[in-house]
């Protein structure tokens, strides 16, 4: 993981130094790869990821992430686009919000269904880890009065 290209040193602090708005983060990006484990269906495969920070406040934090699989059977043909929103509800609540999105370029492949199949559930798998992870972090970090 690289780190954001703007203040990679203030993203996800809670508090900025005071001559740093949180609204200059927008725009950030950062780079990603990773080894993605052999399914029935592909082999293993190496997942390129640009992460875009939409929107960064007090309120709410927007990340768009575009995952591209090169190595995958028609790999070229296709990007994953998730958008996920956490929004402060207060009272130490957080709402996470996400949604994918398959896009094709040019004319989708005839097993388009199944690579949209894959892929949604594949980014559910990571929603739902997401989420666990934070509810994780955030009882650990309550349980030392934070």
């Amino acid at each position: 993981m690289e780190p954001w290209d703007i203040h990679d040193e203030h993203v996800g602090h809670t508090k900025p130094p005071q001559e740093i708005s949180p609204a200059q983060f927008i725009g950030a990006e950062r780079k990603v790869q990773y080894l993605m484990p052999k399914s029935a269906f592909v082999k293993a495969n190496t997942a390129y990821e640009n992460h875009t920070i939409v929107d960064y406040s007090d309120y709410a934090f927007v990340t768009k992430k575009v995952t591209k699989n090169p190595d995958v059977p028609f790999g070229s043909t296709f990007e994953c686009h998730v958008l996920t929103i956490f929004i402060n509800m207060g009272y130490n609540t957080v709402r996470m919000i996400s949604s994918t999105e398959a896009k094709f370029v040019g004319k989708p492949p005839m097993v388009a269904w199944k690579i949209k199949n894959a892929m949604y559930n594949g980014v559910t798998d990571y929603f739902v880890a997401t989420g666990e992870t934070i509810c994780e972090h955030a009882f650990r970090e309550a349980d030392k009065g934070d």
